[in-house]
């Protein structure tokens, strides 16, 4: 091959099994953008099959013709993954397909029983997927390169695993141009056209049901102050909200207040991202313990927090979640985000052992709680967790046993429902029934007020 390389990084589309989520948001793939970044002196191209009609594919690669096919998918999308390796295979068979991401990480075994997958690149593909690349283009050797697994004959092969990353710094920025045909279809709710950003990686907490910390090694790496400016100023023209994609945004306090800062500060000197709206991802403990960070960051824009919140039970948020938060906390960080004109998207975890009770008493304490966007995920055992593996360990459930189709927090998967499984499901429709923004007409007209709504919603 030699040289330059032409290279077609895909985003899958969610199984036909899952439903939901795609109504409330659909964001620009980071992940595809962050590694495109570390290739920028090949030919890269990125296909987004979630908005492209399913033909495209086998015309994007009859057309481009690529050198390699990269991946990246989440468990709930793996299936889909791997019918479309396969459908590459038959298109360009001699062409190398690499997988990375979550499910190539957390479930490698999985991924290297498909036989259409040449490489898996285990845990970040900052440094390893240039590295793979550059091998794949001389022909080899691959053996010295850390964090990959491929098949030699019949024997598996896992290089040791890659250090992480220790200064975020040092990557390169994105080069959103990549995204140009997508990105006026990247949107978050009713907030708008959506940009993204990471400042962190990682989560410095464990809780039992999170895949994150496993997968960043129990390690909270974040991006310096400068950096998120740079990033942030690099957002193409045209969108209306930055979502920070980090799983907890604030676990450093004095970081974002000095981000909120350099906001403000621009947003007074007339910048490009004046007027942007901004969503982040926090615990309830963030926001209780340090409320100055709502106020600073409700004025540089911030309109929307999602909160982990899990429960309305202090017991179940403690001893099935390992969440080291609590109600009282929630409710406490719930009236200081009303009080600056930030709303909720709160995130709960039905669990299947539930009474019916527990859907009616859940459903009245978001409405008491006035949390603009409830969302509720079926408690689910992804690869590589705490809570999976107490699972297989107490044999509940063999991994194998659980369709990755399924495992997209919206069905149950494991032999735990205490309710009849229709009961169970209508339950769930009539917790978003009973608290959804198109139930509450008081609440839409608060989200406008409160300028969270997007123009193109107001008058669609």
């Amino acid at each position: 091959m030699g040289g330059s390389v032409k290279i077609l990084l895909v985003k899958p589309d969610i199984s036909e099994f899952s439903v939901g989520f795609t109504s409330l948001a659909r964001t620009p793939p980071l992940e595809l953008l962050t590694v495109a970044a570390t290739v920028a002196d090949h030919e890269c191209r990125i296909l987004d099959m979630r908005l492209e009609k399913d033909s495209a594919f086998e015309e994007e690669l009859s057309e481009f013709k690529p050198d390699l096919i990269g991946l990246t998918a989440y468990t709930a999308e793996a299936e889909v993954a791997k019918m479309l390796t396969r459908r590459a295979k038959k298109v360009l068979p001699n062409v190398p397909i690499v997988w990375g991401g979550y499910h190539a990480t957390m479930a490698l075994d999985d991924v290297l029983d498909e036989a259409s997958v040449d490489f898996a690149v285990r845990g970040e593909g900052d440094v390893t997927f240039p590295k793979l690349v550059r091998a794949i283009a001389r022909g080899g050797p691959f053996d010295a390169i850390p964090g990959i697994a491929f098949r030699k004959g019949e024997q598996r092969v896992l290089t040791p695993a890659r250090a992480q990353i220790d200064d975020l710094d040092t990557l390169p920025l994105l080069d959103w141009s990549l995204m140009a045909r997508y990105q006026p279809h990247y949107y978050l709710g009713v907030m708008g056209v959506v940009g993204g950003v990471e400042s962190t990686r990682g989560c410095p907490y464990d809780c039992d049901f999170c895949s994150v910390w496993v997968f960043n090694r129990r390690r909270y790496r974040k991006k310096s102050p400068a950096r998120v400016i740079a990033e942030l100023e690099r957002l193409p023209d045209g969108i209306e909200v930055v979502a920070f994609v980090d799983d907890e945004f604030w676990a450093d306090a004095g970081r974002s207040l000095e981000i909120a800062a350099r906001i403000n500060e621009r947003n007074r000197a007339g910048w490009k991202g004046s007027g942007w709206k901004y969503w982040a991802q926090v615990r309830t403990s963030d926001v209780a313990r340090r409320p100055e960070l709502v106020e600073q960051w409700a004025k540089a824009g911030l309109k929307v927090l999602l909160l982990g919140i899990e429960s309305h039970k202090d017991q179940e948020v403690a001893e099935l979640h390992h969440k080291c938060t609590t109600v009282s906390q929630a409710t406490q960080a719930l009236r200081t985000m009303r009080q600056h004109g930030v709303e909720a998207w709160g995130c709960f975890v039905v669990n299947p052992a539930w009474e019916e009770r527990d859907f009616y008493d859940l459903a009245a304490f978001v409405t008491e709680n006035e949390i603009a966007f409830p969302q509720y995920t079926v408690l689910t055992p992804l690869p590589g967790t705490v809570l999976t593996n107490k699972l297989v360990g107490a044999g509940e459930v063999r991994a194998s046993d659980i369709p990755h189709s399924l495992l997209d927090f919206l069905h149950v998967t494991y032999p735990k429902a205490r309710l009849p499984l229709r009961q169970f499901y209508e339950l769930l429709a009539y917790l978003y029934q009973k608290t959804s923004m198109g139930a509450n007409i008081g609440m839409y007209r608060r989200l406008v007020r409160n300028g969270v709504v997007a123009r193109g919603w107001l008058h669609s």
